[in-house]
């Protein structure tokens, strides 16, 4: 089993800095840097569909949510486009203006730091408008994001909006988000993304059906560039040696992508993330392939007390040559639990996980109150990633890595210690790691 070094004092200002202030936001609730549930909130704006304390809320005690839910701002759980997060991003006649503060800690950033808006008016069809400002005290650069989402009709069935932004992005896969990967940084060391910058415009076309999916259009002018890793401080095991970042393919990527998406919560139901994207073939740039993502998520209630959390992923490279950060890639802990980050890349992705969960805190008592207090976690992740040149996805093919365990977690999944180990190798040990968030 793998054991923790505690070395005696901090190495560096701004770490420490940083730790307070994660720390006390953490404490407080964390209402502004507190972990998302199902995507991230640093990188850009991001608009989060509900609060995370609505998330358990039922259909029978809320009627309405399920139409609170997908009236919300169009967003993602892959971190590509300006979305603010925010408590007030419902369709609002009534008008809202939200200000919240941008904090992020990484190997090519450092310290980034700055403030994020976004605001509606109080007339029915009143466009919302999301922007964020930040600088990074590594590389000296000032990062934006704009976004300006114009509803087409009174329920916001319809809807058109432009993004504009440059940031510091990493790949689709690597689902940690800025709060949990920060403190991974600070007290273990360990950064769960690779990043290159992204700057680009993104016009799009959203059509909601409500309680089913959203379909939308994307039309991209992407400008990327690979970042380079720098020598950031940790409080604890600084003899680890962090993970160089590894080089991109530079270049403009023009594209077309069509969606649907649902985004994932913890009621029952199916939710998605569906993607094609083309790019090149008659619209320029620099690279021309086409690329399918599939994600799939479920929540089944199997009783009060129990639940049975499920997701399959498939990924492929269509055509053409998939740039790096394009590419796929699991492994870690947000994928694989028993491997190191990145173990499996390619351009060819299939995973399966299952995790069934048993609530204590709230047995015998209301429905509505089934998971407060701890309860045990058993999991099973399958996977990997290849590379396969004539393009043909080819999962039948393929030997899976197995990874399960068992874990802890509190009601509201505000922390979770897991413990994995690689059910193909007899010899191997288990890897502990914390979450502040569920994986999926």
């Amino acid at each position: 089993m793998r054991h923790i070094h505690i070395p005696p004092r901090p190495a560096s200002i701004v770490p420490a800095l940083m730790s307070l202030v994660l720390l006390a936001a953490f404490a407080a609730g964390g209402a502004t840097f507190a972990p998302a549930r199902a995507d991230d909130l640093g990188d850009t704006l991001q608009f989060m569909p509900v609060s995370p304390a609505e998330d358990e809320i039922s259909h029978e005690s809320r009627p309405d949510h399920e139409n609170r839910w997908e009236r919300a701002w169009l967003q993602d759980p892959f971190h590509h486009h300006l979305m603010a997060h925010g408590r007030h991003v419902i369709y609002d006649d009534h008008g809202f203006t939200d200000w919240d503060g941008v904090l992020d800690y990484n190997r090519v950033d450092e310290l980034r730091f700055g403030a994020s808006t976004q605001a509606q008016g109080r007339w029915s069809f009143a466009p919302r408008f999301g922007a964020q400002l930040s600088y990074t005290t590594g590389r000296r650069r000032w990062l934006y994001g704009a976004q300006l989402e114009q509803p087409l009709d009174p329920a916001n069935h319809l809807a058109i909006g432009v993004t504009m932004s440059r940031a510091t992005d990493y790949l689709d896969l690597n689902q940690v988000d800025d709060f949990e990967n920060s403190m991974a940084l600070l007290f273990g060391r360990q950064d769960y993304r690779d990043y290159f910058e992204r700057e680009g415009v993104d016009a799009y076309f959203a059509a909601r059906w409500p309680g089913v999916t959203t379909l939308s259009g994307h039309l991209r002018d992407d400008q990327y560039r690979s970042l380079a890793a720098l020598d950031v401080r940790s409080w604890f095991h600084q003899n680890r040696t962090l993970r160089s970042n590894p080089a991109i393919d530079e270049g403009e990527v023009h594209a077309l992508a069509v969606r649907l998406e649902r985004h994932a919560r913890r009621s029952a139901g199916l939710y998605h993330w569906i993607e094609f994207e083309n790019a090149g073939h008659g619209l320029g740039g620099d690279f021309e392939y086409q690329r399918a993502l599939a994600d799939l998520r479920t929540v089944i209630r199997l009783s009060p007390g129990t639940r049975l959390n499920l997701r399959a992923l498939g990924g492929s490279g269509l055509s053409g040559d998939l740039p790096p950060q394009r590419t796929f890639t699991i492994g870690g802990v947000d994928g694989l639990r028993a491997h190191s980050f990145g173990a499996f890349r390619g351009d060819q992705v299939a995973l399966a996980q299952a995790e069934y969960t048993i609530g204590f805190g709230g047995l015998g008592r209301s429905r509505h109150m089934d998971f407060e207090g701890l309860h045990a976690i058993v999991f099973v992740d399958a996977g990997n990633a290849w590379s396969n040149p004539s393009h043909d996805w080819d999962p039948d093919r393929q030997r899976y890595a197995l990874d399960g365990g068992f874990g802890l977690g509190t009601d509201e999944d505000d922390l979770r210690i897991y413990f994995a180990r690689d059910l193909r190798d007899p010899n191997s040990d288990f890897v502990i790691s914390a979450r502040l968030q569920r994986p999926f």
